[in-house]
């Protein structure tokens, strides 16, 4: 599901809900500007939910590692002797926290998995060492997101036809002129939400 729903998206748009000509199109466009918040973010997984899944990690530090934004996690395990087995598991609170620890109050992921406060095991550091079984994503959308989303793919409509890439008019008092870079406002919504390393792979 797109994180501008196509109803909303047709009417910050103007276009009836009735009007279903150009759903093709407008959803095309939806879809798109899901793909380039993702990559301006760097949040491979995007801002909704996966199901559960299994990631990989390397961790640099023997201390904690970097994951992707985790809503919740089922089960650690490392591969310490480095045959592929992950044989160690870990245990939540004895082994390993997640971290930010206020990350769901304010409605955020987990972004890293510590040992700092109970050292009772350490991170192996060779590559994809290090095994994370849980839901990904975040925990609900965020409306910063969904405003962003609903701004970027408006201008993209609107890009369809304007001369020369200018989108608005002296006489309103605007103009934009459409560039390969986000929307203005849109960026300025999607900057607190900016990670620029990616993890899984």
């Amino acid at each position: 599901m797109s994180y501008c729903t196509l109803a909303n998206f047709k009417a910050s748009v103007g276009i009836l809900s009735t009007d279903t000509t150009s759903d093709t199109a407008l959803q095309a466009v939806l879809d798109t500007t899901d793909q380039l918040i993702n990559l301006y973010c760097d949040r491979r997984i995007g801002f909704g939910q996966t199901a559960s899944q299994t990631r990989y990690y390397t961790a640099t530090n023997p201390a904690y590692v970097l994951i992707d934004d985790a809503v919740s996690i089922s089960s650690l395990a490392t591969d310490d002797g480095g045959n592929g087995t992950y044989s160690t598991s870990w245990v939540l609170n004895t082994d390993y926290t997640r971290e930010p620890r206020n990350a769901p109050l304010d409605s955020w992921p987990y972004t890293e998995l510590d040992t700092t406060t109970l050292g009772t095991k350490s991170f192996p550091l060779e590559f994809n060492a290090v095994r994370v079984v849980g839901v990904f994503g975040w925990p609900a959308t965020p409306a910063s997101i969904v405003q962003a989303a609903t701004i970027q793919a408006a201008a993209v409509w609107a890009s369809r036809t304007s001369p020369f890439g200018v989108i608005g008019s002296a006489e309103l008092g605007g103009l934009l002129r459409q560039s390969r870079s986000l929307h203005p406002e849109a960026a300025l919504l999607l900057a607190p939400f900016r990670k620029l390393e990616g993890l899984a792979r």
